[in-house]
This record gives structure tokens, sequence and C-alpha cells, in this order.
């Protein structure tokens, strides 16, 4: 049986190809008060595609694991509500859990 060669030489990393992740850096999404406030208006004039797109901005800008345990929620849970592939239908226990979380 031949012995497979192998190469010495060592491939470059392929960071170039990696793309540079710039999280949302604006005040106003970390502001939970105003998130809040937001989100309450959203829900009373309906507009639900709204409420997904501050939402979403939101948890974009914060802890996930720290909020999923404030709200008492999972964290895959909050995976869940970001994933633009998946259907935005959240339970009202999982959003009041969010807001009340927000709020604290």
């Amino acid at each position: 049986m031949a012995k497979i060669a192998t190469s010495k030489k060592q491939n470059k990393s392929a960071t170039k190809f990696l793309k540079a992740f710039a999280p949302f850096k604006s005040k106003e999404l970390k502001d939970a008060k105003l998130v809040i406030e937001t989100l309450l208006d959203c829900i009373k004039t309906g507009d639900l595609e709204s409420f997904r797109e501050v939402l979403v901005a939101h948890l974009m800008t914060v802890n996930k694991m720290s909020l999923a345990s404030r709200a008492g929620i999972g964290r895959r849970t909050l995976y869940d509500l970001i994933d633009p592939k998946k259907e935005f239908n959240p339970e009202l226990s999982t959003v009041s859990a969010v807001i009340k979380a927000l709020a604290a």
C-alpha cells in the first residue's frame, strides 16, 4: 500500500472572505423606554410589520441571554423572533414577557 503524500505548506486563512459584522449602534434602539413606547404604539395602531422591525432591531442591540432570563423565556424563542425566514406570530405571553423585561 502506497503512502499518501501530505503537503508541508499550510493554507492561508480565509479571513479575507469573511464579512465584518457591524452591530446596530443607534442610541435610540438601546433606549428601552423609547422602544417600549414605540412597541405599544404599534400595538395600538395594529401595525405588526413595524412592531417586528422595532423589536428585531432592539433585540439585535441587547444581550439576548440576559433579556431571555429576565423575561423568563427561552433564548431560542428570541432568536426565532429575529429569524426572517420564520413566520412572525409570537404568542401574547411572549410579547408581554419581553415588554415586561424591557420595562424592568
